[in-house]
């Protein structure tokens, strides 16, 4: 269920390079769908990076408050993460290309993480 919707969404937007599902409890990156060999040392980063933006086990988040979507942009790749509406621990990290359209992906991305989380 988790990787056919994480295929989903990487084929809908062809921008989409690879995705990770993470828990920020545990700082592990559960699952990923990428079209490229991520090595572990960099997906232990992305889920690092979510954890610096959004806080994890007492740590406070980056910024004054509590996010559900952060975004970085760089002129070689997009990274978008996106937290669960209902489980903060359950995020989606996604690296695009530079030119995806990121409101969309963005968008897409939330039902996503959401459906995943809810395991609908």
């Amino acid at each position: 269920m988790v990787g056919s919707e994480l295929d989903a969404l990487r084929n809908k937007f062809s921008g989409c390079r690879a995705l990770a599902f993470a828990d920020l409890s545990t700082k592990m990156i559960l699952i990923t769908d990428s079209d490229s060999n991520l090595r572990r040392e960099a997906l232990d980063a992305l889920c690092g990076e979510a954890t610096v933006l959004f806080g994890a086990k007492g740590k406070p988040a980056l910024g004054e408050r509590q996010s559900n979507a952060a975004c970085v942009a760089s002129p070689s790749a997009f990274r978008a993460f996106v937290r669960a509406a209902d489980e903060p621990n359950d995020v989606l990290c996604c690296i695009c290309d530079p030119k995806v359209d990121a409101a969309a992906f963005v968008t897409e991305a939330r039902a996503c993480v959401d459906r995943i989380s809810r395991g609908a």
